[in-house]
């Protein structure tokens, strides 16, 4: 369940940084912290630039795919209050979450053996506490960069918002 809840956390992190629409300078930064993120990856797990050549793209097909699976989880449960649900909704919600949570065993289960083709057992079975303390010092570097999300639809300015309550 720990492991469930640190690789969701780890997802929203990337889902976070990677899937929104942002504009050049925010591609920019982006290609930092990714570039960044490889650094410690490369450093926590001692990999050799071959070793981290081949073990990025199966480790961000797996991420992707993890991804996916939570986020049409979320897709369908994000506006439902889960204190209100009826007893037939509730039912629902708990086979999903049974079923993302297969999802995520099937997926890791996939990805270990391909993994340790790469850089070993010993490496793979690290990359998990890896993620954990690589989470952190991301956020934080993409905090520094102040990385933006890109709004989609003007809102209004809280100052125009403002006028309106304020007294002369």
């Amino acid at each position: 369940m720990k492991k469930s809840i640190l690789i969701l956390g780890f997802l929203l992190l990337q889902s976070a940084l990677f899937s929104q629409s942002f504009d050049s300078d925010n591609v920019e930064k982006l290609e930092v912290v990714k570039e960044y993120r490889n650094e410690l990856l490369k450093a926590k797990l001692e990999l050799s630039d071959k070793e981290l050549e081949t073990f990025l793209p199966i480790y961000n097909e797996h991420q992707l795919a993890l991804r996916t699976a939570k986020r049409s989880f979320r897709r369908k449960w994000y506006t439902k209050d889960v204190d209100n649900l009826n007893t037939e909704e509730a039912k629902e919600y708990f086979n999903d979450a049974l079923a993302l949570q297969q999802k995520e065993h099937d997926l890791l289960n996939e990805f270990g053996p391909k993994v340790a083709e790469v850089i070993g057992w010993s490496k793979t079975v690290k990359v998990k506490k890896v993620e954990r303390e690589i989470k952190p010092l991301l956020l934080e570097k993409a905090n520094a960069l102040k990385i933006e999300k890109k709004r989609k639809s003007p809102r209004k300015s809280p100052a125009k918002a403002k006028s309106n309550t304020r007294k002369p």
